[in-house]
């Protein structure tokens, strides 16, 4: 049994003011040429499938044409997909029933994780589960009887209280997937897959992820060791998350420290020894590179092979001299079409430090905002040998600081 796992394609991206639409395109027609391959018989969607809820009508024709060419050329091909934290699961699963007659499935209410859609190879079956996006309140917690036992539901509603943490829900949703998986096991089938869209502890994240603040939403990913593969998304470097369970990743860079990289999409051929995952290239319409160097050496090096193969691609240009260019951009682009940010770090902090220096030993200077800022805070009874101490201290610091800043 063969499928293919992506996520995060984040269609609609508009980067640095840049739409990416064509290289979406240009990424999406790879996908649909691998799964030309008659042994796929499956592609999963981890989600994220758009950038936004509320995707621009370019992004969703995107999609579509995508579909369309897909189940063209694929009629048997089974297609699963399921919403991230950046899609909203009641746009993405419009039309959903229509769809299944497709063979194209959308699960997008939490609630229906646990309703596993089949796929038949030539002679095995593989159960194939999807755990969308976990809003807090979108699962609740069964409440328990006397015995243990959880309570009936009562009018309809649910029993127990509604779930909020990340790592919560997914305690709540892995007990339910379990018992779901072991039934799909129990009715036949010979494999069980599982599609969510979390962030699990011990993932590495990039910079273009919307990612959770702390631990308390980082997911443990041997809640769902069961399943003989976990195709996840969320993060967008590709990397094994546990014995079991795999990131995708975003098959195109969509932040230049991600542009180091390689994109893939991941081919999964599912074993009685385990799954055997093999990462498959995308080859991007446009790279994004990071450059560093001097004003002089973008500007002047007209017949460098490097600058001439980077003006093909995305760039961002870092420029490393002390002194502050005017109007780089300007400058610099008729050279490289596609530059999407310059940053005169150096510079910058040249100036900053000049700034800094310049309010110091100005009269008054920065002592005189430190003042104003106890009187402010303590108001007029500030005793005068407690304000002339703080004051003290506070010079002290800045001498401190400044010795520091020499240093470097």
């Amino acid at each position: 049994m063969k499928f293919i796992h992506t996520a995060d394609l984040h269609l609609g991206k508009i980067f640095h003011e840049c739409s990416l639409a064509e290289d979406q395109r240009y990424m999406l027609d790879q996908l649909a040429a691998i799964l030309e391959d008659a042994s796929y018989r499956a592609l999963l969607i981890s989600g994220d499938v758009y950038d936004r809820a509320i995707p621009q009508a370019e992004a969703v024709g995107l999609f579509s044409d995508f579909l369309g060419e897909l189940k063209r050329r694929r009629p048997d091909l089974t297609v699963l997909i399921l919403p991230g934290n950046h899609d909203s699961a009641s746009r993405l699963g419009f039309g959903r029933d229509l769809f299944s007659a497709l063979g194209i499935h959308f699960i997008t209410d939490p609630e229906d994780a646990v309703k596993p859609v089949p796929v038949a190879g030539n002679e095995e079956r593989c159960a194939f589960f999807l755990l969308p996006f976990l809003n807090p309140g979108s699962l609740r917690e069964p409440a328990e009887k006397p015995t243990g036992e959880p309570a009936e539901e009562s009018a309809g509603e649910p029993a127990g209280e509604p779930v909020r943490s990340q790592a919560a829900l997914a305690e709540v949703a892995a007990a339910r997937l379990e018992k779901a998986r072991m039934s799909a096991l129990a009715g036949g089938a010979d494999y069980a897959v599982l599609g969510a869209h979390l962030f699990t502890s011990g993932g590495v994240e990039s910079g273009s992820e919307r990612v959770f603040l702390g631990t308390a939403e980082r997911v443990r990913a041997d809640l769902f060791k069961g399943f003989d593969y976990v195709g996840l998304g969320h993060l967008h470097r590709a990397q094994q998350a546990g014995k079991n369970a795999w990131y995708a990743g975003s098959p195109l860079a969509y932040s230049f420290d991600e542009g180091k990289y390689e994109k893939v999409f991941l081919s999964v051929e599912l074993k009685k020894s385990g799954a055997e995952v093999t990462p498959l290239p995308v080859i991007p319409q446009k790279k994004l590179r990071s450059l560093r160097g001097s004003f002089r050496y973008f500007f002047e090096n007209k017949d460098d092979p490097v600058l001439a193969e980077a003006a093909k691609d995305y760039l961002e240009i870092i420029l490393t001299g002390e002194e502050l260019t005017e109007n780089p951009l300007a400058l610099l682009r008729p050279r490289f079409p596609f530059i999407l940010s310059i940053k005169q770090e150096a510079a910058q902090a040249v100036l900053a430090q000049a700034a800094f220096q310049s309010k110091l030993e100005a009269e008054g200077g920065i002592g005189q905002d430190f003042r104003d800022f106890l009187s402010g805070l303590y108001g007029a009874d500030t005793a005068a040998g407690d304000e002339a101490e703080k004051i003290r201290l506070f010079q002290e610091l800045l001498r401190e600081i400044e010795g520091a800043e020499n240093d470097l």
